[in-house]
């Protein structure tokens, strides 16, 4: 009778604690996370603080978390190499581990983690296999933090030196010649100089070469004070399967990159600069739409990013852009030449595509026409070189670093 009466206990305290950890063992189990760092530049780490809090009197003796991150975020996670004998990095999209929560206890622990693409971030999302006493009774639930300042990053566009990346159609043979400013200023001449095959057509002083029997070109000053605009092209090719979205999404990031690179680069010159795109205006702000209605309104067009102060707000603009597009590259242009007087205010154009067409050299003459000086930086390799006249200043991809 006793060794029936210890069996009827032990059943009655299995289904006792079976029923208990079932019905509450997530209750009071509070998750949290907060970042290290509110905005990190692409390719940089950042850490993540994870808190775990079991906040009643009945302890989980089993708990298995699975923590996850966003597409674009990754965790860093060292580990060793027995072979080799030294440690190495590795990437994974989550991470798993497990530990016991005693009553009233909080974990806190940190991850560290690398921010592989641009974009705004919110962090907290993790799932929770726990179990009872006997190890007979898994449940699970999924853990979810409200985005908020706390727990939200803003991963900024990276820069990279386009003097190392990027080569001239007029330079042939690889070489580059670094200048301190990417325009120069045709309205301050410094004297003129003996053409040479690297200077576009467009530059030619023709009084000059009457006079000296040869062609000459305009030495023009690099300057300090010369507004601009960049046009960056949604498209990655002339033709997308998808209107709306570029079939190489890498190419459009290799586009912003570029984007950010010139700002970084004009950002100490307190140059004035306005960043037009066929993308939806509305994902960065309803203000920023060229027009009011008809193709404009598709058209991004933000007012003019000026000195260091504004440059941060310009990165966070890109970070926030949709790789999306609003409007064929072609709408676009010819909304501009419809309307060139007020997209020539500035008298420059930088246009940074994954490619370059015939449409766009048409775009680059007509332009010319209208007193605007049209460059390309091209993201992709010179395999259209061929249709290049000789007065339209293009500049290749050489390699970006991973």
């Amino acid at each position: 009778m006793l060794y029936l009466a210890l069996i009827a206990a032990a059943a009655l305290v299995y289904l006792w604690q079976h029923r208990m950890y079932e019905k509450h063992t997530f209750d009071e189990i509070d998750y949290k996370v907060t970042v290290s760092t509110e905005e990190v530049f692409e390719g940089e780490d950042f850490f993540i603080y994870e808190e775990i809090t079991n906040d009643k009197y009945i302890p989980v003796p089993y708990a298995k978390v699975d923590t996850s991150l966003p597409d674009g975020l990754k965790f860093r996670i060292v580990e060793y190499d027995k072979t080799a004998g030294k440690p190495y990095d590795v990437y994974r999209d989550r991470i798993t581990s497990v530990f016991v929560l005693k009553s009233k206890e909080k974990i806190r622990r940190r991850w560290r983690v690398s921010a592989k693409t641009r974009g705004t971030y919110s962090i907290g999302d993790a799932t929770v296999v726990s179990n009872d006493l006997f190890g007979t009774n898994p449940v699970s639930k999924s853990l979810k933090c409200e985005p908020n300042k706390s727990n939200t990053v803003v991963v900024l566009p990276r820069t990279v030196n386009l003097e190392e990346h990027f080569t001239s159609s007029f330079y042939h043979s690889g070489d580059a010649v670094k200048n301190h400013s990417l325009l120069t200023d045709p309205l301050r001449i410094a004297g003129s100089r003996e053409y040479t095959p690297l200077d576009p057509m467009n530059k030619i002083n023709w009084k000059q070469t009457a006079a000296h029997g040869k062609l000459m070109v305009n030495n023009e000053e690099y300057t300090q004070r010369h507004r601009f605009n960049i046009l960056l092209n949604m498209n990655s090719r002339d033709i997308e399967k998808d209107p709306h979205r570029p079939s190489s999404p890498d190419s459009i990031e290799q586009c912003i990159t570029v984007t950010a690179s010139i700002l970084d680069r004009i950002s100490a010159e307190n140059v004035p600069v306005r960043i037009i795109s066929n993308t939806p205006p509305e994902t960065v702000s309803s203000e920023y739409a060229a027009d009011t209605e008809g193709i404009g309104e598709k058209i991004l067009f933000t007012p003019p990013f000026e000195g260091k102060r504004d440059m941060i707000y310009a990165l966070r603009m890109l970070s926030a852009l949709k790789t999306e597009i609003s409007c064929p590259v072609e709408k676009m242009l010819d909304y501009i030449l419809e309307h060139h007087k007020f997209f020539s205010e500035s008298g420059n154009l930088i246009v940074v595509s994954a490619y370059i067409s015939e449409r766009m050299i048409i775009f680059h003459d007509q332009m010319e026409k209208n007193g605007v000086n049209v460059i390309f930086y091209v993201t992709t390799t010179n395999r259209n070189a061929d249709i290049i006249p000789p007065n339209v200043e293009v500049y290749y991809k050489t390699y970006f670093e991973d």
